[in-house]
């Protein structure tokens, strides 16, 4: 990359920092991209206003504040995308305070950083805290000043998960019960969302209550997608992402509080199909939850895609010859072909409708449309995509399997019919809401997770957890 991108990477982590220090808060909010994933300790996906108006009037309450960025390593993982890991030493002043006037937090920041509209902001800030020097009550005061309540912990707690694929690196997240809640090895799940998703987006709302009502759930980026790594980016391939649900149940079988006994998988829309696939070769997992799940072969491919106008052409044969010239121009040049991931506008997107409002999911910021998933789909997938037969795996699966759709939903007739084609007949639940509204609706949610989480119990021998679902 160039030297006016490394400068402008730098400016964009940095006027963070200065901009708090300075109550420069529109110098804050210019810094970070629409939706942001604030981590420090427990990841939450946060809009730029929201961030200023928790920091304000906490920093505020301080007489001084400095937060000094230092030793940046930036590393491009693309054109548009950058990682960046710093130290930092952050100090607080209240003067003639009780216990001393001044607190002193050192640590390292981690801040993802997104080429967006011609400029660079920041979409992911993690922070690691180090050594703690000085008054550590000082925070505490400040939001007495400031008039502000500590937060009400969530019922659960985040650790970071890497591990590789074929070399790979693939960052996930691992949700559990609070330390208070365990009182022996967990039963352990793994959660995934989606296509094309990243796991801040519907993965982490099953993920959280998964590890609220006692369970260990991972979820994590698939390669090609969100902080893992892995090319061409950006490519739904089912082959691929099955092989990542092994390793992701591996990593999970080695974790010191989990059972490797009682592991099971949990997959959302069309990763129920990839979850079926690894269930049915995987003896380790003894249980499976599917929610609103789309499940299609050659025939419900064809009743879905069949009528779409697109590339001069019509149909499957149009997107499927699409994906073939795509993948031969990337095996000849490395130049990957994008469309949007979602559009009420472009023909080509992978998902499409002239209805904006059908697709608000994924249009929306403030839902499921987070720079960290980023709204593109690579047009080579869709041989792969398109060939995918979800349904071939039933005949071999024999975990317990619990199935949560609604007719509202998307093709329902798939999930009848992948249950009607299961040797040991899968638990129908049905219920409301649109295939969306399954995503991120508080109430639909609540209405999967409740026999999701009766299903897990009773097949993997759980025990009930002293927090709440919720």
């Amino acid at each position: 990359m160039n030297g006016a991108d490394h400068i402008a990477v730098l400016e964009a982590v940095e006027n963070i920092a200065q901009g708090a220090d300075r109550r420069r808060w529109d110098m804050v909010r210019s810094a970070f991209a629409g939706r942001v994933v604030l981590d420090y300790g427990i990841p939450e996906l946060l809009t730029p206003a929201e961030i200023v108006e928790r920091w304000r009037p906490f920093l505020s309450a301080f007489d001084r504040t400095e937060h000094l960025v230092h030793d940046s390593k930036i590393t491009f993982l693309g054109p548009d995308r950058a990682l960046v890991l710093s130290s930092f030493t952050a100090t607080h002043q209240i003067a003639n305070a009780p216990g001393g006037d001044l607190w002193v937090l050192t640590g390292r920041y981690e801040h993802e950083v997104l080429r967006t509209d011609s400029c660079w902001n920041v979409t992911r800030m993690r922070m690691i805290p180090g050594e703690s020097i000085g008054n550590a009550g000082l925070p505490e005061l400040a939001r007495d000043r400031a008039g502000q309540h500590a937060a009400e912990p969530p019922s659960y707690r985040v650790e970071q998960a890497r591990f590789t694929v074929d070399g790979v690196p693939v960052v996930g997240l691992l949700h559990l019960p609070l330390a208070s809640a365990v009182r022996e090895r967990l039963p352990g799940v793994v959660v995934l969302g989606s296509w094309t998703t990243v796991k801040e987006q519907m993965a982490s709302l099953y993920a959280q209550r998964l590890a609220s009502a006692g369970f260990a759930a991972l979820t994590f980026d698939s390669r090609g997608f969100g902080e893992s790594g892995g090319a061409p980016r950006g490519q739904e391939s089912p082959s691929r992402k099955v092989e990542d649900i092994r390793a992701a149940v591996g990593e999970l079988a080695t974790h010191p509080l989990v059972d490797p006994d009682r592991l099971g998988l949990v997959g959302v829309c069309a990763s129920s199909g990839y979850v079926g696939a690894e269930a049915a070769g995987d003896p380790r997992i003894r249980s499976v939850v599917m929610i609103a799940p789309w499940l299609h072969d050659a025939e419900l491919v064809e009743a879905v895609y069949g009528g779409r106008e697109v590339y001069g052409g019509r149909g499957v044969a149009a997107l499927t010859a699409a994906g073939h010239a795509a993948e031969a121009g990337f095996e000849r040049e490395g130049i990957v072909e994008y469309v949007p991931g979602a559009s009420a506008t472009d023909a080509r997107a992978a998902m499409f409708s002239l209805d904006p409002a059908f697709l608000d999911y994924y249009l929306n910021v403030k839902r499921g449309g987070i720079p960290q998933w980023g709204n593109r789909f690579a047009v080579l997938s869709w041989p792969e995509w398109l060939g995918f037969d979800a349904l071939d795996s039933a005949p071999s699966l024999r975990a317990p399997t619990l199935i949560v759709h609604s007719e509202r939903g998307a093709i329902p007739d798939g999930a009848r019919r992948y249950a009607a084609a299961t040797p040991e007949k899968p638990e129908l639940v049905w219920t409301s809401g649109t295939q969306f509204d399954f995503y991120d609706d508080p109430q639909t949610i609540d209405r999967a997770i409740e026999p999701s989480v009766a299903h897990l119990r009773r097949t993997l021998n759980a025990r009930q957890a002293q927090s709440a679902i919720r």
